[in-house]
């Protein structure tokens, strides 16, 4: 009862002092806990349903982000909303939408799947060996993470190898990451990032986004390897690396020494000046 009165008032502050927008978060080792107290969660994972078949928390329901709004759903009490954990945001706004209908009073699952996997606890994901996949996340998603929790693990070394450059032209130097993710932390080892959510002394913190980062060499995959083979599942890898970070985003640039290259669509490549 007083697990229930607890959720009840966390959400009623919530509305009161902040937008409709704006959700808490709980850790999958809180929830952990009230499950081993006799509380009634309702889970809702917001991924798409590919990945919900390829593994879920038992009991879930798939509803996708975007369908929330317009979902009638009975009064399902307390709910735990959940994503990839691996920089989407989608449950967010799903837990405010689902705090307008009656009967329902909802939270993010902190860190989403990616968090609740490595905690040990409980997913409906067949074990053993399955066919790689690697988690890839965009240059203009990473720009948009708005969250304290993601840590970017910079594996380049020296030069890019992604670039072509033309004979005697000088490689430019890799792109300086603090200055292009002022808010973010920067690491060269994942193995540097502990956990950086404040929390009770007693409940451990939901671990970071890892953002894997190299040169075109292939060291994020192997990196990512590592991780899976140490239980770590809440990481992603920057689509396209130094090479999309040395245009800032922008698809059909290439940086190449101090001029700009833009791709055309008959393949010629005019190149402004210096």
């Amino acid at each position: 009862m007083i697990m229930k009165i607890s959720l009840f008032v966390r959400w009623l502050v919530c509305a009161a002092v902040s937008s409709a927008a704006t959700a808490f978060a709980i850790s999958p080792v809180q929830v952990q806990k009230l499950l081993d107290s006799g509380e009634k969660i309702t889970f809702i994972d917001v991924r798409l349903n590919v990945l919900f078949q390829k593994g879920h928390i038992p009991g879930a329901i798939n509803i996708p982000a975007h369908l929330v709004p317009e979902k009638q759903l009975p009064p399902l009490g307390n709910v735990v909303v959940y994503d990839g954990g691996n920089g989407e945001d989608a449950a967010s706004a799903a837990v405010a939408a689902l705090n307008q209908k009656s009967g329902i009073t909802a939270e993010v699952l902190d860190g989403g799947y990616a968090a609740w996997e490595m905690t040990q606890a409980a997913t409906t994901k067949r074990r053993g060996v399955g066919p790689e996949e690697t988690p890839l996340i965009t240059y203009a998603q990473l720009k948009n993470i708005r969250s304290s929790d993601v840590v970017l693990v910079d594996l380049r070394h020296g030069k890019s190898v992604a670039r072509v450059a033309g004979k005697g032209t000088a490689t430019p130097p890799l792109t300086d990451l603090q200055a292009e993710f002022p808010a973010a932390r920067i690491v060269h080892s994942p193995f540097e990032a502990s956990p950086i959510h404040a929390s009770v002394a007693t409940t451990p913190a939901t671990p970071p986004l890892l953002v894997l980062i190299d040169n075109g060499d292939g060291s994020a995959k192997n990196m990512a390897r590592s991780l899976k083979a140490n239980g770590i599942t809440r990481f992603v890898i920057l689509a396209g690396g130094e090479q999309i970070l040395s245009v800032h985003g922008q698809a059909g640039l290439q940086r190449i020494g101090s001029s700009v290259t833009m791709r055309t669509a008959s393949g010629a490549s005019p190149t402004n000046g210096p």
